[in-house]
């Protein structure tokens, strides 16, 4: 295999969906992308997931057929959270052996910022789901998960980088770790294209993602009868439309709903919510106060720069 393999591979949270549609608009005759929901990457979830060799064969097929270098970006090759991060060795393993030294594209977040964003997504399909009960998962309890789901709770000791990421660490000739935080607020995109060996366009004023934060109010609402029943009936009559027509995701429509309700809802019960949650939060970002910084350092001394917007292990 001659040709250059890119992988973005994830994290999942940390703006996957707004690097995939601007890699959509790319047209350069050196590179074929393959973005989520096409056969390729359904090929490799499968793969990464249960490796077969029928599967192999598929990806090999559709790989070898493209005359350029190939970027194949899904947040869901690293692995998931609601396992632990389990299989991560496993699944890189498995990319070595299939693509024979590929590149890496890694996003990375605060790990509070990612868990409760990750919380955010569980929201949209679990209403009852309560922050407390989302990240205190038992470690063992959770790499014995099968079903990868945002609405599955994790542990938020799981998210230290220095060892999930350790194997990528060691192959820090080919690979780029980006912060998601100050990537998006720098708008450094150079580093990223001068990797890829693109020019991509990125719109940064253009938002792909609404926000979810409004459900955090469910907490609040799910304690009185009347709106439990009509919360029931809401979602399902919107899911019924949502299926049969083309809507908008029923949780958008439910945000509407909490956005009304907190109008005439006493905002002092409100607050006691988010201050529980911010509780959280702390306790989240404390624990992982020191290994962040740890793994932060780590990438400035293998790369020997000052700068910290963008990771580049070379």
């Amino acid at each position: 295999m001659n040709k250059k393999i890119i992988l973005h591979i994830g994290l999942y949270k940390t703006g996957s969906t707004f690097i995939q549609e601007h890699l959509g608009k790319v047209e350069d005759d050196n590179f074929q992308i393959f973005l989520p929901r096409g056969k390729l990457v359904e090929h490799l979830l499968d793969y990464l997931d249960n490796p077969r060799e029928i599967i192999r064969n598929k990806i090999l097929a559709i790989i070898n057929e493209c005359k350029n270098n190939v970027i194949i970006s899904s947040e869901g090759i690293f692995g998931h959270q609601s396992n632990g991060f389990i299989d991560v060795l496993k699944r890189m393993r498995l990319l070595e052996s299939l693509f024979d030294r590929p590149n890496y594209i890694i996003f990375f977040r605060e790990p509070s910022s990612i868990i409760y964003s990750g919380f955010f997504q569980g929201l949209k399909k679990n209403f009852d789901l309560k922050f407390q009960n989302y990240i205190y998962k038992n470690i063992n309890d959770l790499h014995k998960t099968i079903i990868k789901d945002f609405s599955q709770t994790t542990n938020y000791k799981i998210f230290d980088y220095n060892k999930i990421f350790y194997h990528y660490l060691n192959i820090k000739e080919r690979a780029l770790f980006v912060e998601y935080e100050k990537f998006f607020k720098e708008k450094n995109v150079d580093v990223l294209n001068n990797f890829i060996g693109l020019d991509i366009f990125f719109n940064f004023e253009k938002k792909i993602n609404f926000s979810l934060k409004k459900l955090i109010y469910l907490e609040f609402y799910n304690k009185f009868f009347l709106f439990k029943y009509i919360k029931i009936f809401w979602l399902a009559l919107t899911r019924v439309f949502f299926r049969f027509k083309k809507t908008r995701d029923p949780s958008s429509r439910l945000i509407v709903l909490i956005n009304v309700l907190i109008k005439i809802t006493p905002k002092i019960y409100l607050k006691k919510i988010e201050d529980k949650h911010q509780h959280l939060l702390d306790e989240i970002r404390n624990y992982h106060s020191k290994n962040y910084e740890d793994f932060k350092k780590k990438l400035l001394q293998l790369n020997k720069i000052k700068d910290n917007v963008v990771f580049k292990l070379h």
